[in-house]
């Protein structure tokens, strides 16, 4: 696994590598259920930065922001302190105003073993395009234009 700050898109999907720091453990040892999220946001915000869409410009740039609407998530397996994650990020659909992704987190590190990933979780998020007054706007052609092309990439739907 590559450790490359800010993570690798291929083709239509983007990958992140993350190391599980005793700050994401719970009293037994494991990650907290919550940090897969933080991993899951780290995962959709790199996908936008490696498009060259920043949060911060998109925020500036067009005055809107993203907000989480819905967020579906299944937890196959643990991770544990210094295992070597990967979150793997895929744009599921694109409305008007929202964004779903597909998020996949996989044990990545030696204990996955050599030849295959484990499943960790699976997070299915949609996120809302929203102005400053917290209302669903459109997505802003520039930033829907990159993640249709993005979405292309992965072939038919």
């Amino acid at each position: 696994m590559s450790e490359k700050f800010g993570g690798d898109l291929d083709g239509a999907v983007h990958r992140l590598p993350i190391r599980v720091y005793y700050e994401d453990t719970d009293a037994g040892g494991l990650v907290y259920h919550a940090n897969y999220l933080r991993f899951a946001e780290r995962g959709r915000t790199e996908l936008l930065r490696a498009l060259g869409s920043h949060h911060a410009e998109i925020a500036g740039d067009a005055g809107v922001s993203f907000a989480v609407r819905r967020c579906e998530i299944d937890f196959r397996s643990p991770a544990r302190l210094d295992d070597q994650l990967e979150v793997e990020t895929r744009i599921a659909d694109i409305r008007g105003a929202s964004i779903e992704f597909e998020q996949t987190i996989f044990m990545a590190g030696f204990r996955a073993g050599a030849q295959d990933r484990r499943l960790l979780v699976r997070i299915l998020l949609t996120v809302f395009c929203i102005n400053p007054q917290g209302r669903p706007v459109r997505l802003p052609e520039p930033v829907r234009a990159t993640l249709d092309e993005l979405r292309a990439r992965g072939g038919p739907s």
